[in-house]
């Protein structure tokens, strides 16, 4: 019975996983650390929070730039080997922000120059662990199980958003640049930690190894002039636990259909069927964005307990955890739409309701129905694209899924800023639901599993 068990669920936390996740979980602490400081650092150098947002338009830049870089050297030369080279990247930077801390107290304007260079490559070091670390999820997880996959993997930054902050704000509360050194040093030992997780997984090397052994030649059978017994092999290694394909090694015309299908029209190297979910993705972080980066604001001009909307991203962040837990099961065994439809009527009601809050412990609770929406629809959309593109194009595919992200934080964290400066915090929150609407709408008519199953009809019969 046991054996049976296996042989219809397969394994998910195996060892090359766990070690993708904490090397995603410690750049995951590092972005935290700086989102929740970044401002407070800002300050403290220039006595402006206004440089913070230069900073972090450096950093976005540069990551969403070197994007499709990193997803192409991911397919091409390896993913453990770009995650190793943004590991390493991010503890670099780490380090060199304590250095331009000194450096400003005898040259401003080089300080700060050299600040920004230092955020730039930073960005690019991320770009690189998380885009190849995304795109070894679905090559050591089975298709069966991979919106389960992708759902663990992503609570990586679920936890990180959850103590993060919490860690940094208690290292940096005296504003001492003293003391944003040690949070530095403390980042770049975490990233240190992402550094040596990448090191161990060896997913790619044995695949390699197995690739290399060759049958040893057995004595001939005179009467059948065959090989007396079967060939065996000398392997180097023991067999990897599934059945890995290096991304180079995967044929071009083999996508989530099945071998010999066609894969479809392709722009930049991506099947088209990524770029719905992908536009979808932007949209959802724009409307996230109101939440991330404006709530705190909004609580205090309308005279809610600022100290206690903490309490909304703990809560949220419990929500986001419990989706990814037990949603992405049933993703898997009944397919998306259950989750993705009622999800996102979610996510738009709960950016409706938060304005219209009228106390502080009711839009903590807000942070429930938030964290379970948000969490129940983005792994599943993921999923989505890697499921309908061709395998050997994995590390592209999230490439563009992380550019999706990159283009809703920049583009939010900006238009929505604007929106509060000129009309206020009601429209921002309603302009925010109304682009989560438009998502729904595409996902409805574009994405579903249904309109997928049209398209593809109809194009067999073409």
């Amino acid at each position: 019975m046991k054996d049976t068990k296996r042989d219809t669920k397969p394994q998910l936390f195996s060892r090359d996983y766990l070690l993708a996740m904490a090397a995603s979980l410690g750049t995951g602490f590092v972005t935290y650390f700086f989102f929740s400081t970044l401002s407070l650092f800002a300050d403290t150098l220039t006595g402006s929070a206004a440089f913070a947002g230069y900073l972090s338009v450096a950093y976005s830049i540069a990551a969403m730039i070197t994007r499709p870089v990193a997803g192409v050297l991911s397919d091409r030369r390896g993913r453990v080997v770009t995650l190793i080279i943004g590991s390493a990247i991010c503890t670099a930077s780490c380090m060199l922000y304590t250095f331009v801390t000194n450096i400003v107290l005898y040259s401003f304007a080089t300080g700060m120059a050299l600040l920004l260079i230092i955020r730039a490559v930073h960005g690019v070091g991320f770009s690189f662990n998380n885009t190849s670390s995304g795109a070894i999820v679905p090559d050591i997880v089975s298709r069966e199980r991979l919106s389960e996959g992708v759902g663990y993997f992503g609570m990586t930054f679920t936890l990180a958003q959850a103590i993060g902050p919490t860690i940094a704000l208690a290292i940096v509360k005296d504003g001492k640049l003293s003391s944003f050194n040690t949070l530095y040093y403390l980042s770049a030992a975490i990233c240190a930690v992402s550094l040596i997780s990448g090191c161990f997984i060896r997913y790619e090397r044995i695949a390699k190894k197995e690739r290399r052994v060759k049958p040893i030649d057995k004595p001939m059978d005179p009467s059948i002039n065959e090989p007396i017994g079967e060939p065996v092999s000398q392997p180097d290694e023991l067999p990897v636990e599934l059945p890995v394909k290096l991304p180079s090694e995967l044929p071009a015309q083999e996508n989530a259909q099945g071998p010999g299908k066609p894969i479809g029209k392709t722009y930049f190297g991506v099947e088209a069927q990524a770029y719905g979910p992908a536009i979808m993705t932007a949209l959802l972080f724009i409307g996230m964005c109101s939440v991330l980066f404006f709530l705190t604001l909004y609580g205090k001009t309308s005279g809610f307990q600022v100290g206690q909307l903490g309490g909304f991203f703990t809560i949220s962040a419990c929500g986001i955890a419990a989706a990814r837990i037990f949603l992405g099961r049933v993703v898997d065994k009944r397919g998306p739409d259950i989750v993705m439809i009622p999800g996102l009527i979610a996510v738009i009601l709960t950016l409706v309701v938060i304005p219209l809050a009228p106390s502080t412990p009711l839009l903590i609770c807000l942070g429930l129905p938030y964290g379970l929406s948000t969490g129940a629809v983005l792994p599943p959309l993921n999923a989505l694209m890697f499921n309908r593109c061709s395998p050997n194009k994995r590390g592209a595919v999230f490439a563009v899924f992380a550019i999706s992200n990159d283009v809703g934080i920049t583009f939010g964290s900006l238009a929505l800023g604007l929106i509060v400066d000129n009309i206020g915090f009601n429209f921002m929150y309603w302009f925010s639901a109304a682009l989560v609407g438009v998502a729904f709408l595409i996902y409805i008519f574009r994405v579903s599993e249904k309109s997928y199953e049209r398209r593809m009809a109809s194009n067999s019969v073409t």
